[in-house]
């Protein structure tokens, strides 16, 4: 099977989110690592990841925060965000 070009622009302006829907194994997490090589992402199909953040949220700001400041800069991409869905109270938190 082959591959394709992805055609679609994913520039944010600073301080905003986005989300990325769409149907499974369609290349939504290759589109954003080969976009944002540089950033900072967690998986939340890794179990021990999912756990911890599920027990504690508020991790996610901790390990978010702790980052140096280049890759803060840059896009968080949380991956499989729908597995915690607490954490998206910690994401709206750090926007804030």
């Amino acid at each position: 099977m082959g591959s394709y070009r992805r055609e679609l622009a994913l520039d944010l302006p600073e301080r905003q989110s986005a989300f990325l829907w769409g149907p499974r194994k369609t290349g939504k997490s290759t589109l954003l690592a080969e976009r944002f090589p540089d950033s900072a992402r967690f998986d939340l199909l890794e179990t021990r990841t999912a756990l911890d953040f599920t027990r504690e949220p508020w991790l996610f700001t901790e390990r978010v925060l702790a980052l140096d400041a280049r890759r803060r800069a840059r896009p968080v991409v949380v991956d499989e965000v729908q597995e915690v869905p607490a954490l998206l109270d910690e994401v709206h938190r750090l926007i804030e």
